[in-house]
């Protein structure tokens, strides 16, 4: 729930837009990406990016699954087990990121997957990035996260969606 409210966030923010746009609320990632793939294939998007909570590396007494880390900001997904985002995608997030002065750090994640998995094998492929919030106890019912890692991702979604991106 807190990506959907990441991306009504961001929808607040984003004025005119060079881009066409769409925001999507999928269903059924966790049981095999149904929702995402779906989207993929009836939007058929030049660029795509999944929003998606992502497990930190910092919860005490935990094994190391990550590299993100609360309070640091909007994690721009690297890899996780469904996808290595395109590094131009990553370049471009991080850029966006640092011209709009939006704290982010990388997200690489051994277990676990998101979206992106999907969207970016869908048609000819997708250039295909992730914006990850920092989550500690993920899939369960006490998931926290940094307010200020949610107000990153918001901003970055916002900025990412406003630029001007060519194929």
């Amino acid at each position: 729930r807190i990506s959907c409210a990441v991306l009504l966030s961001a929808l607040e923010r984003i004025g005119e837009c060079p881009n066409d746009l769409y925001l999507v609320f999928t269903a059924q990632e966790e049981v095999g990406l149904r929702g995402a793939r779906t989207a993929a294939w009836s939007i058929a998007p030049d660029y795509a990016v999944a929003v998606d909570v992502t497990d930190v590396d910092d919860t005490p007494g935990s094994e190391r699954a990550g590299t993100a880390r609360l309070g640091r900001g909007a994690a721009v997904k690297v890899m996780d087990s469904s996808v290595i985002c395109h590094p131009a995608m990553v370049a471009l997030l991080e850029d966006t990121a640092r011209e709009g002065d939006i704290p982010v750090q990388r997200d690489i994640l051994r277990d676990g997957g998101t979206d992106a998995g999907a969207i970016h094998q869908s048609r000819a492929g997708v250039y295909t990035g992730g914006i990850s919030i920092p989550t500690r106890y993920v899939h369960t019912p006490l998931e926290v996260a940094d307010l200020g890692d949610v107000e990153a991702c918001a901003a970055l979604v916002a900025a990412f969606a406003q630029a001007k991106l060519t194929c």
